[in-house]
């Protein structure tokens, strides 16, 4: 039965092909960001006129050409246009702009629209919807209501796979009713070095093997909820001191290791069926000492083709992430790695190199570095999941009122509940100060989500925090700070807490904040002689700072992990024995606290 439904599907894909033009092939490759919930006529033209074959969905207001991708601009100055080159339309919006809460029905006619002007080209290929909706502060569509869980390390840390796999059926349902049809999930790297800023919890943890059954489940729920999932950072990020966005890493692990480690999840998600495979922007000298895994020929066809047998979509992870474009500007390195093996280009910014990448890529073809046969390759790969998900009847027609009833369904509402109950541990009580006196008087500091990150919205928005605690107790002192306090905050909420005892804070960790956390102002408090609580995501010295008399992790800065905590402090939650920390702490040693930020800009971009 398979083999006829294979052959069928084939011969569909070659016929499809072959009535494709190379412009057709080349947008085919290419994955656009698509910010906010506006169509606008650069929206449109990207899958137009340069035939893009998916979108990234984003959680910002707004699209803009003005926006930078970490701080970068994308643009290669040295890029010579060929004969034929064109640049699309361009939208001149601040990229900061407040974004607006839109409902689960709503983005849904949103996506339907963008699907049909897909379908209406000559080629007649609809688009792959992707997301990153990893938990945490990864999560890229957030509001009106839209359930979110915790990130892979508070799954581990539950410890059964087999709600690991529940919790991503519900996010597949969620997500594919709206019209999204992958996922960029999920994250495989096994964290052996508690020190690594881009992966934390986005990992299931330090074991491999616990990584890869978390992971297999994971896979599991997402596809058999018409999502196609996406395991990344291959070959492995996990033994990471920095991070991608900002720099390349070497990654020196021999073979041996990496099969025992790095591999163990990636193996694991291959023999599950995982439709496709991220890269990871690394230079892993045990099989290349020269190219980073995303251009690199022996990594992509040698070890994960080849070795591996993996046969589905290999995506890039954003092109334009510092770690390639220091070194190779953006339309070389969109062709390089298209020759190296990769299938589809993420590119995160919204602005000219659309066009550069578009026609680098075509040249390549042109010129026969990209040859025809790993052209065709790659849009086989493409169309194949496409296909197979069903994407060319249903593309365009998904139900608004369906995603909305499904998103807002009493079983999905407390099933998120019941999942970030189970997903809290108490890391320090030393004091044995739990659960708290609903009548002491208490200094509430939360820091605020950057306002992009948050749902707009009544369940999620940039005081959930101090909002959960008037729940339980309304002899309280309120104040927010940036998500890294400046001088003046911190002396603000000193001169604050000269009226209290007590203080109870928030000191999330979130990789894209460079300017750092709140483990200052924790300190700060400590030398001011006050009982200091604080609720983190992060197990890890930089969220569980050792200052702290209690410390309490929910894994998750989202808004049921948030009520949660809260709930745990007033003793009217308790954690559950079964909940484990999926990571080793022990030898954890302080790393320097940063200074405040003189002023606040910490978001480098998308």
């Amino acid at each position: 039965m398979a083999k006829k439904s294979n052959a069928k599907r084939d011969a569909f894909i070659s016929k499809k092909i072959a009535k494709m033009t190379l412009e057709e092939k080349v947008g085919q490759l290419l994955t656009f960001t698509r910010r906010g919930a506006q169509i606008t006529p650069s929206g449109i033209e990207q899958i137009t006129r340069l035939h893009c074959g998916g979108l990234c969905l984003e959680p910002y207001a707004v699209e803009t050409c003005k926006n930078l991708y970490w701080g970068n601009s994308q643009i290669d100055q040295t890029f010579k246009p060929p004969k034929d080159y064109f640049t699309i339309a361009k939208t001149y919006f601040a990229g900061k702009t407040f974004g607006i809460s839109i409902t689960p029905g709503d983005y849904t006619k949103d996506l339907n629209k963008l699907q049909k002007i897909a379908m209406a080209r000559s080629s007649g290929i609809p688009l792959h919807m992707t997301i990153d909706f990893e938990g945490d502060f990864k999560n890229d569509y957030m509001s009106g209501g839209i359930r979110q869980f915790p990130p892979p390390m508070g799954m581990a840390a539950i410890g059964d796979p087999k709600l690991t796999y529940k919790i991503n059926n519900i996010i597949a349902k969620q997500l594919s009713n709206i019209g999204v049809t992958q996922m960029y999930s999920p994250v495989c790297d096994v964290n052996i070095n508690p020190k690594n800023p881009e992966i934390g919890v986005r990992s299931f943890g330090d074991d491999p093997e616990v990584c890869a059954k978390h992971a297999v489940a994971f896979i599991q729920g997402l596809q058999d909820g018409g999502i196609a999932a996406t395991a990344k950072h291959f070959p492995g990020r996990g033994d990471s001191a920095t991070d991608a966005h900002d720099v390349l890493d070497i990654i020196r692990a021999d073979k041996k290791r990496m099969h025992e480690v790095e591999l163990v999840p990636f193996k694991a998600a291959i023999a599950a069926g995982v439709k496709a495979i991220m890269t990871g922007h690394s230079v892993y000298p045990a099989y290349d000492d020269k190219y980073p895994t995303t251009i690199s020929e022996k990594i992509l066809t040698g070890l994960l083709r080849e070795e591996l047998g993996f046969d589905g979509i290999i995506v890039s992870d954003a092109i334009g992430m510092a770690a390639i474009l220091k070194q190779w500007p953006l339309p070389v390195a969109c062709a390089m790695a298209i020759k190296a093996g990769c299938d589809t280009i993420l590119l995160k910014a919204d602005d000219e190199s659309r066009s550069q990448c578009f026609f680098g890529i075509k040249q390549a073809v042109e010129n026969g570095d990209i040859s025809e046969e790993r052209l065709n390759e790659a849009v086989t790969h493409l169309l194949r999941m496409k296909y197979d998900q069903g994407l060319f009847e249903t593309a365009g027609k998904k139900d608004p009122k369906k995603a909305q009833a499904f998103a807002m369904s009493k079983p999905v509402i407390d099933f998120s509940w019941d999942v970030a109950k189970r997903a809290l541990i108490v890391m320090r009580d030393d004091k044995k100060l739990l659960p708290l006196n609903p009548k002491e008087k208490t200094l509430v500091i939360e820091q605020r989500i950057p306002y992009e990150f948050c749902g707009k919205d009544p369940y999620m928005h940039q005081h959930m925090f101090c909002e959960d605690m008037v729940e339980y107790n309304q002899n309280l002192v309120l104040v927010d700070t940036e998500f890294a306090a400046i001088e003046e905050e911190i002396n603000e909420c000193l001169e604050l807490a000269k009226q209290v005892d007590l203080v109870v804070m928030t000191n999330y960790y979130a990789r894209i904040v460079k300017t750092g956390n709140n483990r200052l102002l924790v300190k700060k408090m400590k030398e001011a002689g006050k009982k200091v609580v604080v609720v983190t995501n992060s197990p890890y010295i930089q969220g569980a700072t050792s200052e702290a008399d209690v410390v309490v992790c929910n894994f998750s800065g989202t808004p049921d992990s948030i009520k949660a905590a809260v709930g745990l402090l007033y003793g009217k939650i308790k954690p559950s024995p079964k909940t484990k920390m999926p990571v080793k702490l022990e030898g954890q040693t302080e790393s320097a606290v940063k200074p405040p930020p003189k002023k606040q800009n910490p978001w480098g971009g998308s």
